[in-house]
């Protein structure tokens, strides 16, 4: 099959690998019709994450059709369209027993431990597939997964109706933590120095927009909440010195989500974590968010409409990573097209 290797860092080409095939009973074959691109997909490329092995197929956001299944499979059949969660846990760690699969002691993810979707053919156990209503293609699907990681950014950060949330950066995610937040019931203000990103932040509901090059961002986001601050502050922007600053604007007892993996060091203070009783809630990946994503999909599909802006067939990768690059293009979700089909 065709497939996109990354065999090191800065060596990727698409070339032919064996098809995978099943060996255990509970697995599937999944024929893949389309695969979003995302920032860990572009940082897999270039070296940037550290938990990566190579060589490695790249690739999580990932929809397709059940070609066969395993002698023991009873939850899909061949001919169905599915999605794939793209992380593995053991169930008996720490973080296991307390219901926290997604921070397993032994997580294992899909195109960064194990090999992605980036490919034709994709075989995992049938835990790991969603079934997707017909009213939805498989382009629009592999938003889905980015959905997930807005829910549980959300959850993370437990943003209810009524509060005030800011968001740092209208990326991909920043866009669906807006999204999110808005169908909590949330104010949302976002922080964006490009323009064409705060005016999608406005189109995926923000209340208010801010360009912190050219505003004082303190004192904007103080004004808009009455001198007492955000509730939940996100740092979808990846960026470790806006933890001090965030940590000082929250209200009394606001939680704080810093979305980065970066590993730079920032020093910050303690005195208004304690003073404000503040929380830091780190936030990976997402916890039995697929269910909830797929059941409401009749109230994102506008949101989705939106949230895909661009497709390529699978041979012009290079092209659909260059505008995923591309921080002045107005491209949100870039996927590429593996097979056709409905």
């Amino acid at each position: 099959m065709r497939a996109i290797v990354v065999e090191k860092p800065g060596k990727y080409s698409m070339k032919e690998v064996p098809d995978p095939r099943i060996q255990n009973p509970n697995e599937v074959l999944v024929e893949i019709m389309a695969v979003g691109i995302c920032g860990s997909d572009i940082s897999l490329l270039h070296g940037g994450n550290a938990a990566a092995t190579y060589p490695r197929i790249p690739g999580h956001e990932m929809t397709g059709r059940i070609q066969a299944v395993g002698s023991a499979v009873t939850k899909v059949k061949a001919g169905d369209r599915v999605i794939v969660e793209p992380i593995r846990y053991c169930g008996t760690c720490h973080a296991c027993k307390r219901g926290r699969f997604n921070a397993c002691r032994y997580l294992e993810v899909i195109s960064v431990h194990a090999d992605g979707g980036f490919c034709e053919y994709f075989v995992c156990p049938e835990t790991e597939v969603h079934l997707l209503p017909d009213g939805i293609s498989y382009e629009l699907a592999t938003a889905i997964e980015p959905c997930t990681i807005g829910e549980q950014a959300n959850a993370r950060g437990d943003v209810r109706e009524g509060d005030t949330v800011l968001v740092h950066g209208a990326g991909p995610i920043g866009l669906v933590i807006v999204d999110v937040a808005k169908r909590i019931g949330a104010r949302v203000i976002v922080s964006e120095p490009s323009e064409i990103r705060r005016t999608a932040a406005l189109e995926f509901g923000a209340d208010f927009v801010i360009n912190p090059l050219r505003e004082d961002l303190k004192s904007r986001v103080l004004a808009l909440t009455d001198q007492a601050g955000p509730n939940t502050i996100f740092d979808a922007a990846g960026i470790p010195s806006l933890l001090q600053p965030s940590l000082e604007l929250l209200a009394t007892a606001g939680t704080m989500v810093p979305m980065s993996f970066n590993p730079k060091l920032t020093e910050i203070s303690c005195q208004p974590v304690n003073m404000k009783e503040l929380t830091i809630a780190g936030t990976r990946h997402q916890r039995m968010m697929f269910p909830k994503v797929i059941h409401d999909l009749d109230n994102r599909m506008d949101m989705l409409q939106k949230y895909v802006t661009h497709t390529f067939p699978l041979e012009q990768y290079e092209e659909a990573f260059a505008l995923f690059q591309d921080k002045e293009s107005d491209a949100r979700k870039i996927v590429l097209t593996v097979k056709s089909g409905k």
